[in-house]
């Protein structure tokens, strides 16, 4: 029979303590990168389908209820779209800005300790005109 030494009782308590802040900061870090990187996914959408539909439907458009509908699930007072066609070079080019902000920053002090801290996400895509 072995005889254990007593001084090593809780250590694996010990060792999880230490780490489980660790851990718990990456699996933050991953949701949150996760989070913009969907965001900003669906901005470049948004504004290539925003493109399409000027080149099919012309300069009377209504691009902002297009990409208001494909980007329903974000906020949309924090969302802004901006079409601009020019006949010299022939081309559309619709830009989708969006404030992103991050889980901690919602009415209260956010993770950086910033009440104001957005991050602004801005996809474009530029197309030639038929």
């Amino acid at each position: 029979m072995r005889n254990r030494d007593n001084s090593r009782k809780g250590l694996a308590a010990v060792e999880f303590a230490l780490t489980l802040p660790v851990l718990a900061l990456l699996i933050l870090l991953l949701v949150e990168g996760a989070n913009a990187m969907h965001t900003y996914s669906a901005l470049v959408e948004a504004s290539r389908e925003g493109a399409r539909h000027v080149l099919m439907q012309g300069d009377d458009a209504n691009v902002n209820t297009l990409v208001a509908a494909l980007v329903a699930d974000l906020d949309q007072q924090e969302l802004s779209t901006d079409v601009v066609t020019d006949p010299v070079a022939n081309t559309v080019t619709v830009k989708v800005a969006y404030n992103y902000k991050p889980f901690g920053s919602s009415g209260e002090e956010g993770m950086l300790g910033d009440d104001n801290e957005e991050i602004q996400f801005v996809a474009q895509t530029t197309m030639p005109l038929p």
